[in-house]
Formats: structure tokens, C-alpha cells, sequence
């Protein structure tokens, strides 16, 4: 049977090959608009810089040891590596790992695996996910946490939530249920320290995205449909199946609408989800003094 695509896999490796051509950035994550800035590619990498110097604030100063989860490419870990943190990495990427040892050296050790399945023992002074925390199961990785994060550490996140406001269904955005991750943290003994809202600022990297799939992914995707099946239907008939087979119907569906782009706007975007710097600690383990 043909192995199905990870197309949340697949899809993270096509960005880093469009972020690189286009705008002319190593960042996979969002941009942080500024009231009155216009979102455009020539501007996406600055606005993404606004949202690693937000991130570094939440660190505590080197040489701490960070764990850097769903790494990408590994241009965080280099950051991070040349502000003088200890660092590793993990991606469940091949490709991303490949690029991320290339430009890390053999000084930071990246790890090709999915989070639950890590089996490093720590201790990390920061567990750090910059829009990673949304692939992971909850449940299974604040226990992973709680074993490899050091008594005095600290979980980092950034990332997209769903908001009280989202109905289910689909809508832009994602990741888990803010309200139901604060009750999973508070029940695997983990507290919120701090906590930023920075859901306005990153609902203009979802304009820039919309403008870009209406006005050059889908009108290239369908003219290069269309110059397939009028030029070569037989190729174009064996594209379908393949796609057809390779492709579940629930990721088909998705492309479609996400194509449209339709339901692809900033005001969506802020409807549905809440958009979190987060700063955490093991309560459970810290030194009673502290408590």
C-alpha cells in the first residue's frame, strides 16, 4: 500500500524553500505587525525578527541550557548559540535537520524526532517551542518535561491557540485549546508565570498569507493544472490518481479551501485564536523557597 504524505511535515519543508526564495528569510514562524505597518514579503523578515527579539526576553540569561523543540531549520538554535546558550535541537524533519546541522556544526546537537519520542535525560534549564507546542500531545509531553526540565527551569512557548471563541470545525489558525492546555498544566503541576497576548500582532502574517495564495499560489496551481491536462492528459490523469492516493481526503479538502483562501483573514484569525508568549515552571519541583 503507497505510504501517505505528512502533509504538516511536507508542507513545513515547501515553506522553507518559499520563506528562503521569496522573502529572503530562514524564519518558519509568524511575523509581529506593528499598528499601521502594511504586511508584505519584503517586510516579513523583519516582522519575524520583532517576534525572536519578544521570544529572547522570556530566556533567562546564558550560558543556560535550552532544549529547542520543532527547531526548523535551526536558525533559533544558531541564534541562541551565538548569544552564548548551551543548545540542542530536535525536528521530526529530515530535510530541516540536514539544513540545521549544516549550519549549526557539530557544536549543537540536533535531534531528528517527534518530542514524545526524545530520549535525552536533561536537565534543561529552558524546554523553548516557538510554534512547535501545537504538534505536540499534551499530556504525554508535559510528563516528558517534568522529567528532563531542571527544578529551577522554565517552559518557553509560542504559539497559536484556539481561542473560547472557536465553534470547531475549520478555521485559521490552530493548535490546542488554550483553555484546556491552562487545565493541563495546572493539573501536571505547572503554573504560568507570564503570560503576553500578542494575537493582533500576528494576525497580519495571516493577511500576507491570504494575499499571497489568491494572488500567486492558486492562479500558478490552476494554470499549471490546466497546461497538464490540455498538453499531456494522460500524465495529468496519472497526477490525479497519484495525488488521489498519496494525499487523504480530509489534507484534499484542506488544500482546496486553503487555495481559496476565503476563510483566510486577520479578522477570522483573531475570532478563533489566541496567539501566546508563555513563560511556565514546574511548580511541583521548583525549591520550596520559591514557591
Amino acid at each position: 500500500m503507497a505510504e501517505r504524505i505528512d502533509t504538516r511535515t511536507e508542507g513545513l519543508d515547501l515553506y522553507v524553500y518559499v520563506a528562503r526564495t521569496f522573502a529572503d528569510t530562514p524564519w518558519l514562524h509568524y511575523g509581529l505587525w506593528e499598528k499601521g505597518e502594511t504586511p508584505s514579503i519584503p517586510r516579513l523578515r523583519m516582522a519575524q525578527e520583532r517576534y525572536v527579539e519578544r521570544l529572547l526576553g522570556f530566556l533567562p540569561p546564558a550560558p543556560a541550557r535550552v532544549l529547542d523543540i520543532g527547531g526548523g531549520t535551526g536558525e533559533m538554535a544558531r541564534v541562541l548559540r551565538d548569544r552564548g546558550y548551551e543548545v540542542e535541537m530536535l525536528t521530526p524533519s529530515v530535510l530541516q535537520a540536514d539544513i540545521a546541522r549544516e549550519k549549526l556544526g557539530p557544536g549543537v546537537p540536533v535531534h531528528t524526532t517527534k518530542f514524545e519520542d526524545f530520549t535525552g535525560s536533561g536537565p534543561y534549564d529552558v524546554c523553548l517551542f516557538s510554534e512547535s507546542f501545537q504538534y505536540v500531545r499534551v499530556a504525554p509531553s508535559l510528563a516528558l518535561i517534568a522529567h528532563i526540565l531542571a527544578p529551577e527551569g522554565r517552559v518557553v512557548i509560542a504559539d497559536c491557540f484556539r481561542s473560547e471563541g472557536y465553534p470547531g470545525g475549520r478555521a485559521v489558525g490552530g493548535g490546542h485549546r488554550f483553555p484546556e492546555v491552562v487545565e493541563a498544566l495546572d493539573g501536571a503541576g505547572f503554573a504560568i508565570v507570564r503570560d503576553e497576548d500578542v494575537t493582533e500582532m500576528a494576525a497580519g502574517s495571516i493577511a500576507l498569507d491570504q494575499k499571497v495564495y489568491r494572488e500567486f499560489v492558486a492562479p500558478v496551481a490552476e494554470r499549471a493544472n490546466a497546461l497538464l491536462a490540455a498538453r499531456r492528459p494522460a500524465l495529468h490523469r496519472l497526477a490525479s490518481w497519484a495525488y488521489a492516493i498519496l494525499v487523504p481526503a480530509r489534507e484534499r479538502r484542506n488544500i482546496r479551501a486553503r487555495l481559496k483562501a476565503d476563510y483566510r483573514s486577520p479578522e477570522a484569525f483573531m475570532a478563533n485564536n489566541t496567539y501566546r508568549f508563555l513563560s511556565i515552571v514546574n511548580v511541583a519541583r521548583r525549591p520550596q523557597t520559591e514557591r
